[in-house]
């Protein structure tokens, strides 16, 4: 296999997401010196942390994290870009299988019976080929045994993107654009992990936690996102 990869990087070099470095042998996606450069999150609760009590208005929410601090400005946000936007999933699936298990260590996914990613919109679905929330997701998944959940939500209306929107306006933009889909297995009294990619204000994730209470009125929810706008 290393033979294959370092034959392959000879003809068709891989390079860095963030710096666009070329990749040797033993890096996937981002260079060891980006890798280590990342602006990781270094909370140790999950029961208690920023991202959590930004949560604790709108929803009853158990436990909380998120891999590293999302910034507009950082070169880092060509993660989040190639992720969702330059298809390479593949690039969001590899940070989540690396990042997770330091938050199951700390009980992130802990008494989860389920991964629930936040659903994209048919036609962005389609235009894009992929749900970016998903590929996060089975990286989680490969770290926790847990099973992935993607035709739990779904979109039932269009909205505009989030991006330039202030908080009051992303909330009212999510405002009842998620329902549980008929026929979903029973939910109530199991906890679920619901994941994204970036939580910038939250309210795409209150959206999704109000039409899972709305069907499981006893349902457990942890939320693991893979950015985190918060400041540090």
């Amino acid at each position: 296999m290393n033979i294959l990869r370092t034959l392959t990087d000879l003809f068709l070099p891989r390079h860095c997401t963030v710096c666009g470095a070329e990749l040797v042998n033993c890096e996937d996606f981002l260079c060891n010196v980006c890798l280590c450069n990342l602006h990781w999150i270094t909370w140790n609760d999950t029961r208690d942390n920023p991202m959590l009590r930004s949560m604790w208005s709108h929803h009853d929410v158990e436990a909380a994290g998120s891999s590293f601090y999302y910034n507009s400005a950082y070169n880092f946000r060509n993660i989040f870009w190639a992720t969702k936007y330059y298809g390479f999933p593949r690039v969001g699936e590899h940070l989540a299988r690396l990042s997770f298990p330091r938050w199951q260590a700390l009980g992130l996914a802990e008494g989860a019976d389920a991964i629930i990613p936040v659903p994209l919109a048919a036609g962005r679905r389609w235009h894009r080929g992929y749900n970016q929330a998903e590929w996060i997701a089975r990286g989680v998944a490969t770290a926790t045994g847990i099973q992935v959940y993607s035709r739990i939500l779904k979109r039932i209306r269009h909205n505009e993107t989030q991006t330039r929107k202030n908080p009051l306006q992303r909330r009212e933009n999510t405002a009842g654009i998620f329902a549980v889909r008929k026929n979903s297995p029973d939910l109530n009294r199991l906890t679920v992990l619901l994941v994204d990619d970036i939580m910038t204000t939250g309210a795409t994730l209150c959206d999704c936690i109000r039409a899972l209470r709305e069907t499981y009125p006893s349902i457990g929810i942890h939320i693991y996102t893979l950015g985190w706008a918060g400041n540090k």
